[in-house]
């Protein structure tokens, strides 16, 4: 099951735009680095892709909203390893497009 949270409010009538989740599996640090900038290095470089959703929002002349076209999920493959013992959790980033925020429908 994937929860997304989304707000589309400010979606002007006749335009669309996407929203992109990724969630990693992030290893659970148990002892505190010293340096966060050292802490920070380590986690960008062990995070794995576990899953990605990406979703096409359009708004019509009225100005309902509709998921467009179609839903792209991703699986990763690759193994989480829990025979190691080490502990993982995962970590979830929404992304939309910033500037422009919605492009107006062709």
């Amino acid at each position: 099951m994937f929860v997304v949270i989304y707000d589309l409010r400010e979606m002007p009538a006749n335009h669309q735009t996407f929203l992109r989740q990724r969630t990693f599996s992030v290893p659970v640090k148990r002892e505190a680095v010293g340096h966060a900038n050292k802490e920070n290095v380590i986690q960008t470089e062990e995070r794995i892709l576990r899953y990605l959703v990406h979703l096409r929002f359009q708004s019509s002349k009225s100005g309902k909203i509709y998921l467009h076209r179609d839903v792209r999920l991703l699986f990763s493959r690759k193994s989480m390893e829990v025979d190691s013992g080490a502990a993982y959790e995962l970590k979830s980033y929404t992304e939309f497009p910033t500037n422009p925020h919605f492009s107006a429908r062709c």
